[in-house]
């Protein structure tokens, strides 16, 4: 019987460590995925700058000129030598993250910063990149859910100060998209227009929720901004 038990015990002792090997694989194969809104998705564990550089380091994410989605963005980053404001881990900002469209786009910010979209990025001066990164993220940590429903503009500071660096953001009712620097639109009613002024330009949040360690997240395909930079 001792010898029975002792064999038992030997067997049980082995099984649970086959399980707990099983369990540690699979945490290791497990992979960050986008969930959508307006339920927010999983922390991604990384920084606002280190996540970019996962999802251009993935192929499967590129765009369908086989682009990575963030090239222009990190590229802009290291030009306007702004990487702690993407990857200071004590950080708690929101991050409006402009994929490729929102730089090389007709009307988007290279063309309208240096006259044509085929130009260069380094023909802008890493100052005034520097100055439009920093409109594009928020003080403080502002989530999907956290913006009512189409009643009313809302105001945020960006990194830039004063009234230049204001942030004027509201959500769409039947969607619940973020939209920035715009008109409320509502369904079956009036339009609320924006107050930001004429020079200002707007754009809708395309992807919501993206939690990092220093901040969240919203991409963008078009910037934004109060005035020109």
């Amino acid at each position: 019987m001792k010898i029975f038990i002792k064999k038992s015990i030997n067997i049980i002792v082995v099984g649970a460590m086959m399980l707990f090997a099983a369990s540690c694989d699979l945490a290791l194969q497990e992979k960050w995925e986008y969930v959508p809104e307006p339920f927010g998705n999983r922390p991604t564990g990384m920084t606002a700058y280190d996540w970019m550089l996962m999802i251009n380091g993935d192929t499967t994410y590129n765009d369908d000129d086989g682009l990575p989605q963030f090239q222009f963005m990190l590229d802009a980053i290291e030009r306007a030598g702004v990487f702690e404001l993407y990857n200071n881990p004590d950080a708690q900002q929101t991050y409006f993250l402009l994929r490729n469209s929102a730089f090389n786009g007709g009307g988007q910010l290279i063309a309208n910063m240096t006259g044509d979209s085929e130009n260069p990025l380094d023909s802008i001066s890493p100052d005034r990149l520097a100055h439009a990164l920093k409109y594009h993220i928020i003080d403080e940590t502002m989530s999907q859910t956290d913006i009512p429903k189409n009643d009313f503009h809302l105001y945020y500071q960006s990194l830039i100060p004063g009234d230049t660096g204001v942030v004027e953001i509201n959500k769409r009712l039947f969607n619940q998209e973020i939209r920035i620097n715009a008109s409320i639109a509502r369904v079956g009613g009036g339009t609320t227009p924006t107050t930001m002024p004429s020079s200002s330009k707007g754009a809708t949040v395309v992807l919501h929720n993206f939690i990092f360690t220093n901040g969240i997240g919203h991409q963008l395909n078009g910037y934004v901004r109060y005035q020109p930079f």
